[in-house]
C-alpha cells in the first residue's frame, strides 16, 4: 500500500511530514504556533572590527592585568575577537534565514 510522506494523520489532529517528505513554505507564507508568529530576535548590535591573529591561539589563558591586551598575548586577544566576529555573522545568518521563512518577525 502507498502512503503519501506528507499527510494528515486520521482525525485531522496531526500533520505529518515523513521521510523524504518536504514542507514548501512559499513566499509570503508563515510558520505560526497558536496563530501567532514568533517575536523578532533581539536587534543587532554593529558588528566589531578586528586584526586578525598572525597564529590563531585558542587556548585563552587567565586574563593579565600587566600587558597592554588584557590576554597572555596579542594573538590570543585577537583570536577571541575573530571567534566573536564569527558568531555574530552566524547568528546574523540565522535570524536572516528565520526571517525569510516567517518564522519570527523582521527587525
Amino acid at each position: 500500500m502507498y502512503q503519501s510522506k506528507v499527510y494528515r494523520k486520521q482525525g485531522g489532529e496531526e500533520f505529518v511530514v515523513a521521510s523524504g517528505g518536504v514542507l514548501n513554505i512559499e513566499t509570503g507564507g508563515k510558520v505560526k504556533a497558536n496563530g501567532t508568529q514568533g517575536a523578532a530576535l533581539t536587534a543587532q548590535l554593529t558588528s566589531i572590527t578586528h586584526t586578525a591573529p598572525q597564529t590563531a591561539d585558542y587556548a585563552i589563558q587567565d586574563l593579565t592585568d600587566t600587558g597592554g591586551y588584557g590576554f597572555a598575548s596579542k594573538d590570543e586577544g585577537n583570536t577571541v575577537l575573530s571567534v566573536i566576529k564569527n558568531l555574530q555573522v552566524r547568528l546574523a545568518e540565522v535570524e536572516a534565514r528565520l526571517e525569510a521563512l516567517g518564522m519570527v518577525a523582521t527587525n
